[in-house]
């Protein structure tokens, strides 16, 4: 199960694993057990101590370094990559943006252009991403699209890894075909 606007109230080690009390966004509470407990609290930017106060770098509330799609920031001789530019804080991303900002500073023309970065949560079963959700998909009425969904039980890699459940979901742009 995938417990979204869900806050943890309370860990508690039990002899089957961890009890937790969660609680929604309309603050009910329950009671779940689980085998194991994964903890993530984030990342911040390191943007503090490196004398930018002395620069035109502007540094946004959540401490995240402003840039341009060269990866520009407000200082023309100082580019900024990586954690310190915002989410989505990926290794793939950061270099993405390294070769972005090299290319401009060698007099390319190229923007780093972030619509479709790959995201990965290496649980079991995994989650991934990229792209538009399906629902950001229809927020923007202009998009005609479809949705595909493919059983992982018909992917023999699936199969033969003993882990069929599971699935992957296309969100595709239908294309409007001329003919002449």
């Amino acid at each position: 199960a995938i417990l979204l606007n869900t806050r943890v109230v309370s860990m508690v080690e039990v002899d089957n694993g961890i009890e937790a009390q969660l609680e929604d966004d309309e603050g009910t509470i329950t009671t779940a057990e689980f085998d194991k407990v994964l903890v993530a609290v984030g990342r911040v930017p390191n943007t503090q101590d490196l004398g930018l106060e002395n620069t035109a770098v502007q540094i946004n509330t959540g401490e995240f370094l402003n840039v341009d799609a060269q990866r520009r920031t407000a200082e023309p001789s100082i580019f900024a990559i990586g954690d310190v530019t915002g989410e989505p804080m990926l290794a793939h991303k950061a270099t993405r943006e390294g070769r972005v900002a090299a290319e401009v500073i060698a007099g390319e023309p190229t923007a780093f252009e972030p619509a479709a970065i790959p995201a990965v949560v290496f649980t079991n079963p995994e989650l991934a991403w990229s792209g538009l959700t399906e629902s950001q998909a229809a927020a923007k009425r202009e998009i005609d699209f479809d949705v595909v969904k493919i059983p992982w039980g018909a992917s023999g890699r699936a199969v033969t890894m003993d882990h069929p459940e599971g699935l992957t979901k296309l969100i595709i742009e239908q294309l409007s075909l001329i003919h002449i």
